[in-house]
Parts: C-alpha cells; sequence; structure tokens
C-alpha cells in the first residue's frame, strides 16, 4: 500500500491526469489537508471524484482533525468530509496533548461514522523548540498500537520522526523489529522523509527488506512512487540495504 504526500492536494486536475497515467497503479490513497479550504469547491469535487473513478481512495489527513478537535468542531467537519465523499481519515495527534483515551474514542467515533480510520502513532518536531523532548518508548508505542487498532482502527501510521530517532539509537532496528511483530507489519505504515529521493532511498529498501515487498510505505512523494516500485520488484537481487543516514548498525 502507498500513500501518497499531502503536498499533492495542491495540485490541479491536468497534474492529476499526468499522475494516473503513469503511476496510478501503484497509488492506493491520496492524502488531502488543509489546504482544500482555500479551492474552489467544484475544483476540490472533480479532483476527488476523479481519484475515486481510478481506484485511488481520497485519505484525510489527520491534521484537519487536530484542528477540529482544537476549534471544538469535530462532528462538524466529519459531517463535510463525508458530504465530499471521502470516506477514508487518519486520527493523529502529532501536535495535540491528549491521553490515549481520548485518541482511541476519537478512533471509535469515527468508526462509527462509517470512516475507514488510520491512525497515526509519535509526535512531530521531537527535540526542537517546544516539542517533546523525546521519542516514544517502544512500549508506548506497541500500547497505543494495540489500543487503536482494539478500537477499530484499519491502518497504524508510523510517524517518521519517530522512527528516525529510533533508528538512531544503538538497539534502534531491533526496536523497530520489535514494534513490526507486536502489531504485525502488515497493519502498520511506515512513513518516509518528505525529501529527495536519495534521503528516502535508505528508508524505502529498510521497509522491504525487513517487510517484504508489499510493506505499506507513507508520505510517498509522487516523484518517487515508480522508483518504489523498481525497489519492491527488484530487491532481491540488490543485496543488503543501507541504513537510512545517522541510524546505528
Amino acid at each position: 500500500m502507498v500513500e501518497g504526500d499531502i503536498k499533492s492536494a495542491v495540485v490541479g486536475m491536468n497534474w492529476l491526469h499526468d499522475l494516473v497515467a503513469w503511476g496510478g497503479d501503484s497509488i492506493d490513497l491520496f492524502k488531502v489537508n488543509r489546504h482544500l479550504m482555500f479551492q474552489e469547491p467544484e475544483l476540490v469535487v472533480s479532483k476527488l471524484a476523479f481519484l475515486k473513478q481510478h481506484r485511488i481512495e481520497p485519505y484525510m489527513g489527520g491534521g484537519i482533525t487536530e484542528i477540529a478537535v482544537h476549534q471544538g468542531c469535530v462532528e462538524r467537519l466529519w459531517d463535510q468530509v463525508m458530504e465530499l465523499g471521502i470516506q477514508v481519515m487518519e486520527v493523529s495527534t502529532t501536535h495535540l496533548s491528549c491521553t490515549m483515551a481520548q485518541k482511541v474514542d476519537w478512533v471509535r467515533k469515527a468508526k462509527q461514522r462509517g470512516f475507514t480510520v488510520f491512525v497515526e502513532i509519535g509526535k512531530k518536531r521531537i527535540g526542537a523548540p517546544g516539542g517533546p523532548k523525546a521519542r516514544m518508548p517502544v512500549s508506548d508505542v506497541i500500547e497505543e498500537m494495540r489500543a487503536c487498532l482494539n478500537a477499530g482502527a484499519f491502518k497504524l501510521v508510523y510517524e517518521y520522526t519517530e522512527i528516525v530517532k529510533l533508528l538512531e539509537e544503538d538497539a534502534g532496528l531491533d526496536s523497530l523489529l520489535e514494534v513490526a511483530a507486536a502489531i504485525d507489519a502488515r497493519n502498520i505504515m511506515f512513513e518516509v522523509p518528505v525529501a529527495p529521493w536519495k534521503e528516502v532511498s535508505p528508508y524505502v529498501s529498510l521497509y522491504i527488506q525487513h517487510f517484504g515487498a508489499n510493506a505499506n510505505i507513507g508520505d510517498v512523494d509522487p516523484s518517487h512512487i515508480n522508483q518504489i516500485e523498481v525497489d519492491r520488484c527488484a530487491f532481491w537481487s540488490q543485496g543488503s540495504a543501507s541504513m537510512p543516514p545517522n541510524a546505528a548498525s
């Protein structure tokens, strides 16, 4: 499963036609986010309908729900999203401060509303001013993932910032494999950095090497779609994958 990066939400119809023509068969989900509110409703509806026509599900990024939670209008947002025909959404707390019980409740409610729910696990801005000081402990990651699956989540999205911080540690790779084994890698979407291919490639290779050619990969830049498919098909002839920069071996 491949989920396209948020930046694609601001493009026009001609770009979407090109994307579907050369990469549509390899894309499962197309992330849309707050950029939509600045576009004409007719354009938004046309883009969403075109994607679904080509079996690509529009996927509402978790940032929109986080804003709605902050503003106290989650139910209103979900009504509007359903009216647009978006049936796949992400619940995240990458910026919000909340309890796991609150997050699980949002997952359960979104599932009851008829959404296919992805849940992002982890925080952004780790170590940055105003951000969390450290990554989530592996035990907490596993506990939250299990709780969200039990609440009805379809897939868990493992936040890239959490993964990169994990891999910088001496036992980082072992810890990542521990999470995947506890949850089943098929239930997890592993994010890659939003960066040039040379920075993305080591993560893609790592995920494919350890979680198989069909590993779920998220936050993919559309220009990288074909290269990822090449890696999926040709991996076993390439030898061992290189570790991401600064990752412990």
